[in-house]
């Protein structure tokens, strides 16, 4: 009777001590906070989604803007560069400063842009990111 009832104790604590280990694997498994994606990680996402090279993506952008969808170029003629990838008010009229600071809908226009073969749109900070 005293030997079950040792072996009923071991087993318990066998169980606790188990249990504890379990709960800590599970600890192990899970996945850090949530944080926001970076602007570089998310003009890398939007390249490979729409098949461009994303490292020349990132440099543009980082040429044009250093990755900083707020920013504003006012040019000699009064037009403005807007963006990640500094989209003309001119010669884009179309598209609104809603737009043009978007860093999503900036980096899939300019992706288009890319893939339609028109890259010379950033020949001007081509030094750059040609590199």
């Amino acid at each position: 009777m005293k030997l079950i009832k040792l072996k009923l104790k071991i087993l318990k604590l066998l169980i606790k001590i188990l249990g504890f280990q379990i709960e800590i694997l599970e600890l192990k498994k899970k996945k850090p906070a949530n944080r926001e994606e970076t602007i570089e990680e998310m003009i890398r996402r939007i390249a490979k989604e729409e098949r461009v090279d994303e490292k020349l993506m990132v440099r543009i952008a980082l040429c044009e803007s250093q990755l900083d969808p707020k920013a504003v170029n006012v040019n000699k003629n009064g037009t403005r560069d807007r963006g990640l990838f500094q989209i003309n008010d001119y010669w884009w009229p179309e598209i609104t400063d809603e737009q043009a600071f978007n860093p999503e809908w900036s980096t899939r226009w300019a992706c288009e842009q890319v893939k339609a073969g028109r890259l010379h749109l950033w020949s001007s900070s081509k030094h750059c990111w040609e590199r």
